[in-house]
């Protein structure tokens, strides 16, 4: 059986492991004599260079043929077969001439041995960084194709029970009269409706809550001066009653204003409809609770009506509640008109 990748770059790496062992392996040797053997190789080799090099002058002194000229191919043919005569001959003298080898105590073979190891531990790690970083793009080339094959097996499947649902609904369609098709069909819409209604309902309520245990206090702090909604999370009815600096911090509570100071501040912030006559006294969080709450229900009643989603609901003030729906990128400001407001409609047509 083939091996796996996983286990060629496992021998890969374990051949390495092996001969970087060997050859950081401590080995007792003679120094001294190491660097004997190492002369004697040099001055070998020199002795053979200059054997050669006697030889060669020796050869030209002797012969009238000029050599580097006589390295080169001649145009003329019958110069060329000489030529060609004399290299063969020198082959064949040659061939019978026993190679030239180091001594038996030369440290040429061991220096030439070690030159090639290195050269091959370093191409092998080079090989080996390639191959691996080939691996992980290959990997993440084959994730990608799985995600894509998955995404395309569920498309498939959800096509394939489109068009089973279709199917089915066709043949129940051409088995019904027209009556009872449209019987059909205003009861879906009215069950449409109900649903619309049930969840409107739930998330009404749910924004109510909203405003009231998280929202209303951090506008009330924002009105009275405190900081913007956000930077503010645990602004107490207390707290609201003391107000803040001018520099947006919040007053001692040892001095707390009275009730007729409070609801005075109260009626100037919020106005009239924050103190019923025949209900207590509202708190500046109720106070904003209320505000936040008919602004909202004003936007939602323009936008429903003959102006649609291009028409502005016109404040009465510059409340922290407009601000923080402009803020959220649930309203915005008309570009001329900073007191106009209106709800994004986000369901509005793309090419309105």
């Amino acid at each position: 059986m083939a091996q796996t990748q996983d286990e060629v770059l496992s021998n890969i790496r374990q051949y390495i492991a092996e001969a970087r062992d060997l050859q950081d392996e401590q080995m007792d040797f003679d120094a001294s004599s190491t660097e004997v053997r190492l002369e004697q190789t040099v001055q070998e080799l020199q002795a053979r260079v200059q054997e050669q090099q006697a030889a060669l002058e020796k050869l030209r002194a002797r012969s009238k043929v000029d050599v580097e000229k006589a390295a080169y191919a001649s145009n003329d043919p019958r110069e060329k077969l000489k030529q060609l005569r004399a290299v063969k001959d020198a082959y064949k003298t040659l061939a019978h001439v026993p190679p030239f080898l180091p001594g038996k105590d030369s440290a040429l073979p061991a220096l030439l041995a070690a030159r090639t190891l290195q050269e091959t531990i370093v191409g092998t790690k080079e090989a080996i960084s390639s191959t691996e970083a080939q691996i992980t793009n290959t990997e993440g080339k084959l994730r990608r194709e799985e995600a894509n094959l998955q995404d395309a097996h569920l498309i498939t499947e959800a096509m394939e029970a489109r068009i089973e649902r279709l199917r089915t609904r066709q043949v129940d369609r051409s088995q019904k009269t027209s009556a009872q098709l449209a019987k059909d069909l205003i009861a879906t819409k009215q069950a449409q409706t109900q649903a619309y209604e049930e969840e409107c309902t739930r998330l009404t309520k749910a924004l109510h809550d909203f405003l009231e245990k998280h929202l209303s206090a951090m506008l009330a702090a924002e009105d009275l001066g405190g900081p913007v909604v956000g930077d503010i999370l645990d602004a107490g009815n207390e707290t609201l009653a003391a107000g803040f600096t001018k520099n947006g911090k919040a007053k001692s509570l040892k001095k707390m204003p009275s009730d007729t100071r409070r609801q005075r501040t109260i009626d100037q912030i919020w106005g009239l409809q924050a103190m019923p006559e025949d209900e207590e006294p509202m708190t500046e969080a109720e106070a904003a609770d209320s505000e936040m709450s008919e602004l909202i229900q004003h936007l939602f009643t323009t936008l429903m009506g003959p102006g649609g989603g291009k028409a502005y609901y016109e404040l009465g003030r510059d409340s922290a509640a407009a601000r923080f729906l402009v803020r959220s990128k649930i309203a915005q400001f008309h570009p001329k008109d900073a007191w106009k407001i209106r709800l994004i409609d986000f369901g509005r047509e793309l090419d309105d």
